[in-house]
């Protein structure tokens, strides 16, 4: 998953066997993962968050946020 504007926290295992926070803009997840990414919503605008997979986002993994 990908998120215009911020960059975001999530717990992963990447590079590592243990899990540990990594700091991204965008988020490969495994099918059926569930994972929360956390960020400061602090840049005013409307930012889309999607997945870089074109068939996974015209499937519909894709959305905006509007940050006020």
């Amino acid at each position: 998953m990908h998120l215009h504007g911020h960059h975001f926290w999530v717990k992963s295992k990447e590079f590592r066997k243990e899990t540990h926070e990594v700091l991204r803009d965008t988020y490969l997840m495994a099918p059926g993962e569930i994972a929360d990414l956390i960020f400061t919503a602090d840049k005013t605008g409307i930012w889309l968050f999607h997945c870089h997979a074109l068939e996974h986002h015209a499937g519909g993994m894709g959305g905006v946020m509007s940050i006020g």
